[in-house]
């Protein structure tokens, strides 16, 4: 016998002996065996039913079982569950058991591919770049296989500055931007007061950095009272009266 062929030998015996110890002697029954469709389509199942609340349907795949795995017939429905700390996403292995009356139990890989619209790039762009719709452009991409939160909307992210540069294509994430101050600590600002009737315009000055929606202090310039107004445009703040 050449080199090869018992090489090829000795793998075929570690692996036969490699499942007669990690699998019940059922696992090699001679009787009624349960067929591998029956428990990829379980398997499946799971981990579609499983992976609910997104705005598209996911795609399931399982990896084929080893041809030498014969599991008695279950006398009873399939059972399935999730690991310990199982993702919806991505790769993950769901639990297949029978609790007939010759029960067993194994985990199959699966995975869970969910395609949607997200952000990206729509040419190269520089760091500190001013995000406007030119800059971006929505493209399909397997959410699964990204890190970190992106952006699925262009509204998202227009007026987000770039903190690194982003390659044609590339997708958007949260971590690429920061929020564009529309307010200088420091400089002027029209403070307008509003109720449901009157508006009133003060001036006032800064006393820290905002982007538009967030709350910041100012100084009324006339009262020398200090308040806290919402940023709603470049140099422009408001308060409830």
């Amino acid at each position: 016998m050449n080199s090869n062929r018992l090489k090829t030998v000795v793998l075929q015996i570690n692996a036969v002996l490699f499942l007669a110890l990690v699998l019940p002697a059922s696992a090699f029954s001679s009787g009624p065996i349960q067929s591998h469709k029956s428990i990829l389509d379980a398997a499946r199942n799971h981990a579609k039913n499983n992976a609910t609340g997104y705005s598209v349907p996911p795609t399931v795949t399982a990896n084929r079982l080893d041809s030498r795995l014969r599991l008695p017939e279950c006398s009873q429905p399939l059972e399935t569950f999730s690991p310990p700390a199982g993702r919806k996403l991505g790769r993950s292995t769901v639990g297949v058991r029978c609790s007939g009356s010759k029960p067993w139990s194994l985990y199959v890989p699966v995975m869970v591919s969910l395609v949607m619209d997200v952000i990206v790039a729509a040419h190269n762009l520089a760091r500190g770049t001013v995000l406007s719709s030119s800059h971006l452009m929505l493209e399909k991409k397997d959410v699964a296989r990204l890190r970190g939160s992106f952006f699925k909307q262009p509204a998202e992210a227009i007026g987000m500055v770039l903190k690194r540069n982003l390659q044609q294509g590339q997708v958007l994430h949260s971590q690429h931007t920061v929020t564009q101050k529309t307010v200088k600590k420091g400089s002027k600002v029209i403070i307008l007061a509003h109720s449901n009737k009157i508006e009133v315009r003060m001036p006032g000055k800064a006393l820290s950095n905002g982007a538009t929606g967030e709350r910041i202090k100012v100084r009324n310039i006339h009262s020398k009272k200090e308040i806290e107004a919402t940023v709603v445009s470049p140099g422009v703040v408001r308060v409830a009266l």
